[in-house]
């Protein structure tokens, strides 16, 4: 017997946990005041410090990220929602890729990391048309993958402009 999929209409309509959203809006903080930071620092003439710290740092925190988001997905394998082997496999290229990305340099880590969001807010939206994921979850992440990657690509652009000028 087929499951009926969810009314597609609802995603913005559905409100998740107020606590899961505001923690997923601040956790929006670090790209977004490095966005900024970086741009700053990219106008000629500025000399702010520790934006090659900054730099590495917003990478790492874009790693971690996605392996939280990958665990996420373990977490639902788990809990039998979508238990084939795909999905555990799956759920673990978050982490390789964020570590990986971690390892090179800001500029390139950052371009990879915003792939890697789109990836997982694509497999989010995909799995709750599925229903294996709440709709509230995948607006949730659709919004704040959005905002991450356009932060890790500008972050990226002030760092390669802050090199040029």
């Amino acid at each position: 017997m087929a499951t009926a999929k969810p009314d597609l209409t609802r995603f913005a309509a559905q409100p998740g946990p107020v606590v899961a959203v505001r923690l997923g809006y601040a956790g929006l903080l670090p790209f977004v005041f490095t966005a900024v930071y970086l741009c700053f620092a990219a106008i000629p003439g500025t000399d702010l410090p520790f934006v090659e710290t900054l730099a590495h740092a917003t990478a790492v925190y874009g790693a971690v990220i996605l392996s939280f988001l990958g665990g996420v997905r373990w977490g639902i394998a788990m809990a039998g929602r979508q238990r084939g082997m795909r999905e555990f496999v799956l759920s673990v290229l978050p982490s390789l890729l964020g570590w990986g990305a971690a390892l090179l340099p800001p500029v390139a880590a950052m371009a990879v990391l915003a792939g890697g969001f789109l990836m997982q807010a694509g497999w989010d939206q995909r799995a709750a048309i599925k229903g294996s994921l709440p709709l509230w979850y995948a607006t949730l992440r659709r919004r704040l993958s959005m905002v991450v990657t356009v932060a890790l690509l500008v972050a990226a652009s002030g760092l390669l402009l802050g090199r040029v000028a």
